[in-house]
């Protein structure tokens, strides 16, 4: 049994996929029966969510220890990588993971052994630096990226690395929160204030520019017999969008802004279809594009629901979607993803095979088995 320590530069308690990420990885190395400290940083006072239970908000039920320090972006964040090396030094951990490059660094000058995840492409000067001293030494395991892309970009903008060192983990999902689907549909509509015998297409994520989020507006407006339901997004995002809605006159898109993890489950049950209709250009919360290199948390939740799904089919995405699994669609080309959704609200045989098939595909990818194989257990 290890003791783990994991350090993130996540905002916990936050409605960041990030943290989201973090929380359900301490989770998976708890349950293999590592003990398992999570470092975050507490929410600045604009932050702060009311009543925030760590469970209910991220889904989580293991019992690991978090530890939130303030962070000071004005001084570089050096008060929280303060207090997070003493600790560190302190309790002597057996491997430090984390997402964090001032984290690796760190732990090669205090010679504990170390994972390094990405989920960018360090291209700074300062994480050259980084990169090319951590890999020097002989306290970094291995280099952890949610791509092929990824891994490709980062040999290739970093060719001192070594191949070996750097595995592809895609995201994955909580499996077992997605056991029970036998709920009351009609009640949890009547609650949404919508009518149980229309059809719902879903869309679950961040609002941010490139996620798609105009794509199905336009959808919504030109298919008035569906409902379009969208989980998600910031209270800023929310107010612009539902104000789009109402000048656009559509009476059938719902915005039902962020719903705790633990809860999703329960509007997914309401759905006939998810989209993921991500552009060939994705913003997320620090700017910057990630369309090259992401492996969004979605993809596997969607497919672990046992709806149909219908993605954008950009090259990173085929990584995880086939034909056999999802409906892939160009991302702008409005008429096919029209033609798309009443094809598979209307073809159930197609629909149920695809979703049977991404079902299956979701169970092999939880975060255990992702713990798992990063570690090595």
């Amino acid at each position: 049994m290890n003791n783990l320590t994991y350090w993130s530069d996540s905002i916990i308690p936050s409605t960041s996929a990030n943290s989201i990420q973090v929380m359900k990885m301490c989770e998976a190395f708890t349950n293999l029966g590592h003990t398992t400290t999570l470092h975050a940083k507490k929410p600045h006072k604009s932050q702060i969510l009311p009543n925030t239970n760590l469970s209910d908000l991220y889904g989580v039920s293991s019992d690991f220890k978090v530890l939130c320090h303030a962070s000071h972006r004005t001084i570089k964040h050096i008060n929280y990588d303060f207090i997070v090396s003493l600790n560190i030094l302190r309790t002597k951990p057996d491997l430090l993971y984390t997402r964090s490059l001032r984290g690796a660094l760190l732990s090669h000058w205090y010679n504990i052994q170390f994972i390094l995840e990405l989920h960018f492409v360090p291209t700074t000067a300062k994480s050259d630096w980084i990169l090319k001293k951590i890999s020097k030494g002989n306290s970094i395991k291995k280099i952890v990226v949610i791509s092929q892309k990824l891994k490709e970009l980062l040999l290739e903008i970093h060719p001192y690395l070594s191949s070996i060192i750097i595995e592809v983990h895609h995201d994955a999902v909580d499996i077992e929160r997605f056991a029970n689907a036998n709920l009351d549909h009609a009640k949890k509509k009547i609650e949404l204030k919508l009518n149980p015998d229309r059809k719902v297409v879903m869309y679950v994520g961040n609002l941010y520019k490139g996620r798609g989020i105009e794509l199905i507006e336009r959808l919504a407006q030109t298919l008035p017999e569906i409902d379009f339901i969208i989980i998600g997004g910031t209270q800023q995002d929310l107010i612009y969008r539902k104000t789009q809605s109402l000048q656009m006159g559509t009476s059938n898109l719902v915005y039902c802004g962020f719903i705790p993890n633990a809860q999703l489950q329960h509007y997914y049950n309401i759905a006939d279809l998810l989209l993921m209709p991500y552009q060939r250009q994705v913003a997320v919360s620090g700017g910057g594009d990630t369309a090259q290199w992401m492996s969004p948390m979605k993809t596997f939740e969607y497919m672990a629901t046992g709806k149909p799904l219908i993605s954008s089919d950009l090259p990173v995405l085929r990584e995880v979607l086939d034909d056999e699994v999802a409906i892939l669609v160009e991302p702008d080309k409005l008429e096919e993803w029209k033609s798309s959704i009443q094809n598979t609200l209307t073809n159930k045989q197609f629909a149920n095979r695809i979703a049977r098939n991404a079902r299956r595909k979701a169970e092999e990818n939880t975060w255990e088995s992702r713990a798992r194989k990063i570690l090595g257990d």
